[in-house]
């Protein structure tokens, strides 16, 4: 089921990485450097506050699952109906907290030019939103995922992509300001995809239904779980959003720009190992739920280096050509994009990691401490940051202390997992932080020697990519997987060679 989950996750990968980068190039050209900037820091100003979303989006599916795991779905309307109701009132406060404390931010603290500064109050309400209505849809969103229906999540995030990507070449055909068209056309996207959720919802999940008539008790579980949460999404978009307002502070919206480009490669490179993730952590909560430890440990230590390797597999590449690869996507590369796209790869691998520890601490619903230890590790970033622009130190700054950082978190999690979920730090250690050295140091030598040779651009692209591929392919295969793992490569590849054999 994973494996075939995680074919639709890759498809949608493909498809949606594409049209991000070329839509990401085309509203870079449409906009212009300043609205680009402008929009990049308004939008990361409105998801700051949708920390509701995370937070709740995460409790809900952990409770689903869970229900699932224990009784297979018997009481799945009353939770569902409690996550309706937490989704209301969530979506009510946002609305109101973001209002009051986000208008009062961008008035007082962003840099934006003059003449800007009313449209951007109005871009501000239209990505509120966005948001506001993404609230709406997480109930639903958290039932599909629930039961792996990933199909239907890969086909919606490809027509969400093609949807976008119309949106992007419709601002080269209408007049006026490209950029409140723009937002207000990303808030139908938005409302087209959310209705298409509660379509399918009703369609393939008959007996559960939307409903304000929810128990109290379960009301108040999904709501306590999400405040623990909150925490560390709070933090989270204070450590990924909230530092590229101060970027703003020192720098202005230009550089915010440059931030802007090097996010979208983080949403490309993170986009296969995110699906993947997607599509195993309904088996790792159900596995943790039903008993069935064993299986719970391997699927965290096996999606963990998996997780890597992706991740290193697609970044090692754009790593070694960063600057001609911005040069065949971007019209003109804003200023550090270089320097920001490379740091930002190398956080990505880091940060791949932690993705099946966060959610197997979220499956034993034991996370109080677990949260308040994470969010206050978050939160040095922001210091961090202001200090060393204060004193001077260059823009890329900013991804250093997000690397240094998310290096720690790895090892905070891989602690409480350890207390909480039944293996030790030695055993991650063995089972997954060595495979992936060793996958690193033989896989990355001669992709990085060809980087060296003098080769001239789309030889050096052509060579360093092809290099890449067949030297970690074999360095995973040979280091990076147990002998069952390699095992069921074989049969895999066997299978597909006497299928094509018999054709």
């Amino acid at each position: 089921m994973i494996v075939k989950n995680t074919v639709f996750m890759a498809v949608r990968m493909a498809i949606t990485m594409a049209v991000s980068l070329y839509a990401s190039r085309v509203v870079l050209a449409q906009l212009g450097v300043v609205d680009f900037g402008i929009y990049s820091v308004v939008g990361a100003l409105a998801m700051l506050m949708g920390f509701f979303n995370s937070a709740m989006a995460y409790a809900m599916q952990r409770f689903m699952n869970v229900e699932l795991g224990v009784s297979g779905g018997k009481h799945m309307q009353d939770v569902f109906a409690a996550c309706c109701v937490c989704a209301v009132i969530v979506a009510g406060l946002f609305v109101v907290v973001a209002e009051v404390l986000g208008m009062w931010f961008l008035d007082h603290f962003l840099s934006i030019p003059a003449d800007r500064i009313g449209d951007a109050r109005i871009v501000f309400q239209l990505t509120l939103l966005i948001v506001a209505v993404e609230l709406l849809r997480v109930p639903y969103n958290s039932l599909i995922i629930a039961h792996e229906r990933m199909s239907f999540f890969a086909y919606n995030s490809i027509l969400e992509a093609l949807l976008k990507l119309m949106v992007v070449i419709s601002l080269s055909l209408l007049g006026g300001d490209k950029l409140l068209i723009y937002a207000a056309l990303l808030v139908a996207v938005s409302l087209l995809v959310t209705a298409s959720y509660v379509v399918y919802g009703k369609r393939c999940f008959p007996s559960v239904r939307f409903s304000l008539n929810a128990k109290n008790r379960n009301v108040i579980k999904i709501v306590k779980f999400s405040g623990w949460n909150m925490l560390t999404c709070v933090s989270d978009l204070a450590f990924l959003q909230g530092s590229p307002m101060i970027l703003n502070v020192f720098f202005g919206v230009t550089l915010n720009a440059t931030m802007g480009i090097a996010n979208q490669v983080k949403t490309a490179v993170y986009a296969v190992t995110r699906g993947m993730q997607v599509a195993s952590n309904p088996q790792i909560v159900k596995s943790y739920a039903s008993g069935c430890m064993a299986d719970f440990h391997n699927l965290i230590d096996r999606i963990s280096r998996i997780s890597f390797y992706i991740v290193l597999f697609i970044g090692l590449p754009i790593l070694l050509n960063t600057d001609f690869i911005l040069g065949l996507w971007l019209d003109a590369i804003p200023p550090d994009g270089v320097t920001f796209v490379r740091l930002m790869i190398i956080f990505c691998i880091v940060d791949s990691l932690t993705g099946p520890l966060w959610i197997s601490m979220q499956a034993t619903g034991r996370i109080a401490t677990y949260q308040i230890v994470m969010s206050s590790v978050w939160l040095m970033s922001l210091p961090l940051i202001w200090v060393g622009y204060q004193n001077g130190l260059p823009p890329y700054w900013l991804l250093l202390v997000w690397i240094l950082i998310d290096f720690a978190l790895l090892w905070v999690r891989v602690i409480f997992s350890g207390k909480y979920c039944g293996f030790g730090v030695g055993a991650y250690a063995h089972k997954v932080i060595l495979p992936i050295i060793k996958v690193t140091l033989s896989g990355c030598v001669i992709p990085v020697a060809l980087a060296y040779a003098g080769l001239s651009s789309w030889p050096q692209l052509l060579i360093t990519g092809i290099a890449s591929c067949v030297s970690l392919c074999a360095a995973i295969y040979l280091v990076g997987i147990n002998r069952q793992e390699r095992d069921a490569v074989k049969t895999i590849i066997c299978k597909y060679l006497r299928r094509n054999h018999a054709l």
